[in-house]
């Protein structure tokens, strides 16, 4: 199956780095579109693939994805639509564009598949979220990229939520790691010790959620003893609006405030 990959950046890089290390794609297929930079050189080195300097070496692809900024997106697009055939899939990580939009600048018929997923791909644990029009092969999409973590098919519309959730999620999580480790170090821990529990305390908590049929305030409320430490840490997180401030995260990346 051969492969074109438009964008080496963050995203495409850990999208790459994903598929060498499931070793499920033959890599001598996938062809990388150089960019202004280095790195689809270096990358394609790094995980035995391709790198390519013009679009006509990306004809006869079985599948193009699309990972760019929003102001490249466009000109790419029409690069693209005049070296594809009507059986390409056209794979678009580009969530301001809606699958009609791309409709309009391909062919009539052509398969396309709006995909957000998030750089834990690199590591085969991602969440990918996607939507696609009537002309896909489902089973071409799960045998790309189902390897690389949690394949969710969505409606369309909710592909902008389901972007910010797991898109910039793991930011937040950062975040969130390192205030935890900067009140751990504050407290007399080392640094590095202190990421480590944090990290396995994470790890550990999330796994719990996703196995348990518990609701998470259940799983909440049976270690909040009674005047014990847990309780104290979450009524002060309360009343500095924890919670909310999460919500109101969330709201700001989806233009609600």
């Amino acid at each position: 199956m051969k492969i074109g990959i438009i964008g080496a950046g963050s995203m495409g890089s850990a999208m790459i780095k994903g598929f060498y290390k499931s070793n499920h794609l033959n890599m001598n297929e996938i062809y990388i579109k150089s960019g202004k930079s280095n790195k689809a050189k270096m990358l394609a080195e790094r995980v035995n693939a391709n790198v390519i300097h013009t679009y006509n070496d990306l004809e006869k692809s079985d599948m193009l994805i699309l990972m760019v900024n929003e102001s490249d997106a466009r000109e790419i697009l029409e690069n693209l639509s005049e070296i594809t055939n009507k059986n390409t899939i056209i794979v678009s990580v580009v969530p301001s564009f809606t699958i009609e939009e791309l409709e309009g600048v391909f062919p009539e018929e052509q398969p396309i598949v709006s995909l957000l997923p998030n750089t834990v791909v690199e590591i085969n644990q991602g969440i990918l979220g996607y939507a696609h029009n009537q002309y896909v092969d489902e089973a071409s999409i799960e045998f790309v990229f189902k390897p690389l973590g949690n394949l969710i098919k969505v409606n369309e519309n909710e592909l902008g939520i389901f972007s910010t959730l797991s898109g910039c999620g793991p930011a937040m999580v950062d975040v969130f790691i390192e205030g935890l480790s900067d009140g751990a170090v504050l407290n007399g821990m080392n640094r590095a010790l202190s990421y480590e529990v944090i990290t396995e305390m994470l790890i550990g908590a999330a796994k719990l959620a996703q196995a348990s049929d518990k609701h998470t305030a259940e799983l909440k409320d049976e270690v909040t003893s009674p005047g014990g430490s847990t309780i104290k840490t979450i009524a002060k997180l309360e009343k500095h609006a924890f919670r909310y401030t999460l919500v109101d995260a969330i709201n700001a990346v989806n233009n609600k405030n």
